[in-house]
């Protein structure tokens, strides 16, 4: 008896099925297709300014307008500050001799406070008398003109005063001709008198024709800052002061500031134009 043994392989309508179809296509197709999703709020137009940029723009637009409006429409104090010397009338007192002589010494020097009558200096005579040049009144010696041993002329001066009963007044310097341009009679002048604070007073004169800065470094008893050397030309304004706003004593130096009126501040930056 004969048994023969079979092998089950795949039938041939089986194997063209499963040759035709691939993995993916087997896989079922119930599973839905993924939807895309917008956050909310992306389908508006983009905002490209902010409220706070808004509001720092409209700040730097007031700042700005502010600013510009200032410069055209305020004002500025403008004023030129200028050396000064606050003393006793428009200029010292010349001690003279009263008769011939040789000047033995000197009794006081430049800066000492004296009193009417005080003796300032010794002369002796032609019959060796020894003879005294007396102060004429209260004040502050301010230079001594003649050296010990000169021989002196009646009326001969001998030293300078800045006399205490004269009015307070203030000398003003100017050392171009431009500045002095700016000193006339009426104009205001910032004085900060020591132990006062600042005073204002009134120019009442001015000299026509300038001075030797020399001659008038020599004639007072204390430096005068800002003034030239030599033979320099220096202008020179008078004001009065209030006898209650000035001191009592001898030659003050000090830096003046004369009141040349107000300027727009646009004027200022060019250096352009003062009104009053």
């Amino acid at each position: 008896m004969s048994v023969s043994t079979e092998v089950a392989g795949p039938r041939a309508g089986d194997a063209a099925a499963t040759a035709g179809t691939t993995p993916s296509s087997a896989a079922p197709a119930s599973a839905p297709r993924g939807a895309a999703v917008l956050e909310p709020g992306l389908d508006r137009p983009v905002g490209l300014v902010g409220a706070r940029l808004w509001a720092a723009a409209a700040a730097l637009l007031l700042v700005v307008g502010a600013g510009t409006g200032w410069a055209l429409f305020g004002t500025l104090p403008h004023t030129l500050a200028l050396p000064a010397l606050l003393a006793h009338g428009k200029a010292p007192q010349t001690v003279r001799a009263d008769r011939a002589g040789a000047l033995l010494a000197y009794r006081v020097g430049p800066g000492q406070l004296v009193t009417r009558g005080q003796p300032l200096a010794v002369l002796r005579a032609a019959d060796g008398t020894e003879v005294t040049v007396p102060a004429p009144e209260d004040g502050t010696i301010t230079s001594l003109l003649s050296a010990p041993g000169a021989q002196l002329a009646p009326g001969a001066a001998v030293a300078t005063l800045d006399a205490g009963e004269q009015p307070r007044t203030l000398r003003v310097f100017a050392t171009t001709l431009k500045q002095a341009g700016q000193l006339s009679p009426g104009r205001t002048v910032l004085v900060p008198v020591p132990g006062k604070g600042v005073v204002r007073a009134t120019i009442t004169t001015v000299d026509p024709l300038p001075a030797r800065a020399d001659s008038l470094d020599g004639s007072f008893s204390v430096p005068l800052p800002g003034l030239p050397t030599g033979g320099a030309p220096v202008w020179t304004a008078y004001a009065l002061l209030p006898d209650a706003e000035s001191p009592s004593a001898g030659p003050v130096p000090l830096t003046v500031s004369v009141d040349l009126g107000a300027r727009h501040p646009y004027q200022a930056v060019f250096g352009t134009g003062a009104r009053r």
